[in-house]
């Protein structure tokens, strides 16, 4: 399984959003780091096909996911930093809905149900209604989401915001389960949600990628390069970070 993009580029007028960016994912974990504005979320929104690409393809296993169409989505799990809710559904029925729009038979949906329900620790709030769910919750239920139908693709865009420290655990060690036969791609701008668990990290800025390599490879490489020992707690994935960001 292979998911290439080659040359991708995103201008509005005359700012680049993205500025051919040249990757190839395979199985594993991402972890995609960057400064608001880095082009994250530009990235996820062509990834999904949100937004249209100003040059560039994005080939899933070698064909253009834009001519794959629906049986790319079928294999493709999306959270997006941000969603506008159906405040008035409670969170069974809003996954129920999510698995009717990806045509997941009924009998496959209520499993698949239950069983995200349960590992975002939402069983026993199921029946209220989202309107009056905390924001850590509903960034619980917009994971949930995104994982019905087993996808093969996972885009998460900030899947931790909002969540206290003990979430933030549960839900990383939960995607750190997931990345088996599947390609998981995680923006977000907290470190330490994706040191841990992450094969490969992905530094942009200013809409490029800017650094990548296995965590332990980053940090040694720019502890070389700025003179400093790799000693345990003295240079780290946020040296990296800050690197890699000018400061």
């Amino acid at each position: 399984m292979k998911l290439e993009l080659i040359n991708l580029t995103k201008q509005y007028g005359n700012f680049t959003a993205l500025d051919h960016v040249n990757i190839t994912f395979t199985e594993g974990i991402y972890g995609i780091l960057g400064a608001n504005g880095a082009g994250k979320s530009t990235m996820m929104n062509l990834l999904t096909d949100n937004i249209p690409r100003t040059e560039g393809q994005i080939l899933f296993d070698g064909t253009d996911i834009l001519k794959l169409g629906r049986d790319f989505r079928r294999v493709l799990g999306y959270m997006p930093q941000q969603q506008g809710y159906y405040e008035h559904m409670t969170a069974q029925t809003f996954l129920s809905y999510m698995a009717d729009l990806k045509a997941i038979p009924k009998k496959q949906a209520r499993a698949e149900i239950e069983k995200l329900l349960e590992i975002t620790n939402l069983s026993d709030v199921r029946h209220k209604k989202l309107g009056g769910y905390s924001g850590g919750m509903k960034q619980r239920v917009l994971l949930a989401q995104a994982l019905l139908g087993d996808p093969k693709v996972v885009i998460l865009d900030e899947p931790t915001a909002g969540l206290d420290p003990k979430e933030r655990i549960r839900i990383r060690n939960f995607i750190a389960d997931l990345s088996r036969e599947r390609i998981i791609l995680l923006a977000t701008h907290i470190v330490s949600d994706i040191e841990s668990i992450s094969d490969q990290i992905l530094m942009m800025k200013k809409g490029r990628v800017v650094g990548m390599d296995r965590p332990d490879r980053l940090i040694e490489n720019v502890a070389q390069e700025v003179r400093e020992s790799v000693v345990p707690g003295h240079f780290s994935l946020e040296d990296v970070y800050l690197y890699y960001l000018g400061e």
